[in-house]
């Protein structure tokens, strides 16, 4: 919401800037004066557009700052973001290795046991011949 804020304003001033100009000459279209009474209004429009554009530039400073540091805030949390994945990432290989030389284990003994077994059976069966 914070965003919307800043750039509602930004159009709001420009849109009172555009409306001021287009004033200021639909006056000087529709109400002839004076060479002396023109120029007089043409400054004191020109200082009234001074006065109220006197503050734009820290204003657009402000909301630039703002944006850098939402930018720096977003670039710090997706370095952790990866950097949670990265170990998430790790851990799971980790697990990974753990389980399969503990199948590789498990796969050996079988094998083992097997070699075993069809020894004793190969003895038995040659003891009963």
């Amino acid at each position: 919401m914070h965003r919307d804020d800043h750039c509602s304003s930004g159009t709001t001033l420009l849109s009172f800037l555009t409306g001021t100009v287009i004033g200021a000459g639909l006056a000087l279209l529709y109400a002839p004066k004076t060479g002396v009474e023109t120029r007089e209004m043409l400054t004191d429009y020109g200082n009234d557009l001074r006065d109220k554009t006197r503050h734009l530039p820290e204003s657009l400073r402000d909301s630039a700052e703002d944006i850098a540091g939402r930018g720096k805030h977003l670039i710090n949390r997706g370095r952790d973001l990866i950097e949670q994945g990265t170990e998430m990432v790790n851990s799971g290989k980790d697990f990974l290795d753990d389980k399969k030389s503990a199948l590789s284990e498990a796969i050996e003994a079988g094998h083992n046991a097997m070699l075993e077994e069809k020894e004793e059976l190969t003895a038995s069966l040659e003891k009963d011949s």
